[in-house]
């Protein structure tokens, strides 16, 4: 829910100042304005400093926590921590310099640098190391002072001993400030001293709690001190502090009490056009899981209404049409039991992720028990378990109105299948309309064609419903808006007939194709008349361009087909495996059952979670959601979760 905020004037005298911000920060329900919002506020240094070693820390084996209550030593262990990891770092990095540089020099075998310098000295010769690219020693004839040693890493490697330094065509001469032998024994100093500092820094572990509790009091403080920097002195001496904040309307009493002891006075004051008023949602339940899902996107702004139901139930709706089966929405169920059993301490965003997942997993269930889809299984039109599957009940009740109709379908599937001729019951219809695929297996074509027509159409449905329950949430500020209702009713009638095909207004509701058509059409003339009048009426001349809507309105409802067209993709997928699978060996069959489900589920839940959201923070925000808001932050006490 959001509630307004109001803002307010604090005076009180300097004496009080801590105090007040300090009960201030206990009740949670003021933000405080800052009296000099362009300076830049970064975390303190030893803030950050704790941050980053908790980082560190993240990367270490769990072990068993050390209770510290003394803050006072927080600096010291982060500094601590940050100092080994450094040195690890530059340790790591000295370490892959020297592998290389012994990768490089290894051809020369072992040799002393003292021992070239004294030959050097004594032979009055200059001895010198080449490389070229390797097979070029075989193509020339070498000088007698250069002395081909080996072959490695695609190259060919040379000394030369001469009386004067030299230059060779197509060599590169290679400077060698440590031999193979010296690199070794450092390379074994340096794992050595990795191995000692993993071990010292892995002895911080313990410290993992302390520190995240230390990161909670310093960030409380640096926000206590921060708040307190945004006061201003109206008077020379500093005796009196002047500060501004917002205010919930439901936390009133709580200022006001909040105050009563003190020396300060509060007043409601008026609002400038330049200020940013922030939004204040405050949701519990289920409620605040869609309040995350609308943070995602962005913040309401000041004027909107609150969408995180709307947003929740829609998403799961989505997300589970996506899905479009039962079977997958078990497993993440599941999936989630499974980690709540692991992580029962589970709190704040994590246990609210959690229970998203479990709501998409029933979600899920109930839209497989609705459509009979579990794990892509067949199950036959007769079969008991269609009795409580709504898609079968919708069959039956579009199959009996063709047969009774005797229409173009009912002649298609007669020409296709001579036996459904004389046939009256539609279950017996849809038995007899099946043929054998090329796995074997009996395919209830009529069926599979019927239900695949009317998840299209509950697709355009559910898009239609969104988008008129947007239109309806700011009818009172864009009356425009019930035009546009009236329009998308009038059109989900007359489409049927535009397109020759039945939906389910003439089926269930026995609602004959022609004049529900004809009726459609007026509420679509009289919905657009209503739209651009209302329309000219607030903007004038410029209402005209109202009807340029239209273009938008069939657009969004037409995108919400995707939901059809990925859920058939994951339910054409998930058939065939199983299709596949039992035309093979047990083994292999199994094992394309389990890779192939697994990869189905992971594409199934990336485009649930994607479009799901974007049908919401898109077509459906396009009409109810202003956004841009600013989110009501008040100085409060920050807790772990």
């Amino acid at each position: 829910m959001r509630y307004d905020v109001k803002k307010f004037l604090f005076v009180g005298i300097e004496a009080d100042r801590d105090a007040f911000f300090k009960k201030a920060q206990e009740a949670g329900i003021i933000h405080f304005i800052d009296s000099k919002p362009s300076q830049v506020k970064e975390l303190p240094i030893k803030v950050q400093k704790i941050v980053h070693a908790i980082k560190i820390l993240r990367t270490l084996p769990v072990t068993e926590q050390e209770e510290v209550d003394d803050f006072e030593t927080t600096e010291g262990v982060a500094e601590q921590i940050l100092t080994l990891k450094a040195k690890l770092d530059a340790l790591f990095e000295e370490e892959r310099i020297v592998r290389l540089e012994m990768s490089r020099v290894v051809v020369f075998g072992e040799f002393s640098l003292e021992d070239i310098a004294y030959i050097e000295k004594e032979g009055k010769r200059q001895i010198q190391f080449f490389c070229a690219k390797q097979g070029y020693a075989d193509t020339i004839e070498l000088p007698k002072e250069l002395v081909h040693v080996g072959s490695a890493h695609a190259l060919d490697y040379f000394i030369s001993i001469a009386k004067q330094r030299m230059q060779y065509p197509k060599m590169i001469e290679m400077e060698i400030e440590r031999p193979w032998g010296t690199l070794h024994t450092r390379h074994k100093e340096i794992v050595t001293e990795i191995h000692t500092i993993e071990q010292h820094l892995k002895s911080y572990a313990k410290y993992n709690t302390f520190l995240h509790h230390a990161f909670v009091y310093k960030l409380n403080e640096y926000h206590l001190e921060a708040a307190k920097g945004f006061v201003a002195y109206p008077l020379e001496k500093e005796q009196l502090f002047v500060v501004q904040g917002w205010v919930p309307i439901n936390k009133l009493a709580t200022l006001h009490q909040l105050v009563a002891e003190m020396k300060v006075f509060v007043e409601e004051i008026d609002v400038d056009a330049k200020d940013a008023i922030p939004t204040c949602l405050e949701n519990t339940g289920v409620v605040r899981i869609g309040e995350d899902l609308v943070s995602i996107y962005d913040t309401p702004s000041m004027n909107d209404r609150d969408p995180s139901l709307w947003v929740l139930v829609f998403f799961a709706l989505f997300f589970s049409m996506i899905i479009g089966d039962g079977g997958y929405g078990l497993v993440l169920l599941l999936v989630a039991l499974y980690i709540r059993s692991k992580h029962k301490n589970l709190r704040g965003l994590n246990k609210r992720m959690l229970d998203l997942v479990s709501i998409l997993g029933y979600s899920c269930i109930v839209w497989g028990i609705l459509t009979t889809s579990f794990f892509g299984i067949t199950v036959a039109p007769d079969n008991p378990i269609r009795k409580v599957s709504l898609m079968s009940w919708l069959v039956e009740k579009k199959t009996a109105y063709h047969i009774q109709h005797k229409d173009e379908v009912y002649e298609e599937w007669v020409k296709l299948f001579p036996a459904v001729k004389d046939v009256k019951d539609p279950e017996e219809f849809l038995t007899k309309a099946a043929k054998v695929n090329d796995y074997g297996k009996f395919s209830y074509e009529a069926y599979n064609k019927f239900s695949d027509n009317i998840l299209m159409e509950l697709a355009l449905f559910v898009g239609v419903l969104h988008i008129i329950i947007s239109m309806a949430r700011y009818l009172d500020r864009n009356w425009s808006h019930l035009g546009w209702i009236i329009f998308l009713i009038g059109a989900y009638l007359y489409v049927p007939l535009f397109l020759n095909a039945s939906s389910l207004v003439n089926f269930v509701f026995g609602v004959d194709r022609a004049l529900a058509a004809r009726n459609g059409l007026y509420l679509m003339y009289g919905g657009m008349i209503i739209a651009v009048v209302v329309a000219l009426f607030r903007h004038k001349w410029l209402g005209l361009l109202e009807a340029s809507n239209l273009i938008q309105i069939f657009g969004d409802v037409l995108s919400y087909l995707r939901l059809y067209a990925l859920g058939l993709a994951g339910a054409l997928l998930t058939a065939t495996m199983n299709e596949l699978s039992g035309s093979v060996p047990f083994v292999f069959g199994v094992l394309i059952l389990v890779l192939g489900h697994c990869v189905n589920i992971v594409l199934g839940i990336m485009g649930g979670v994607i479009h799901g959201l974007r049908l919401n923070f898109l077509e459906w925000y396009h009409y109810c959601f202003e956004g841009g808001g600013k989110t009501f932050n008040p100085l409060c006490k920050e807790e772990i979760e």
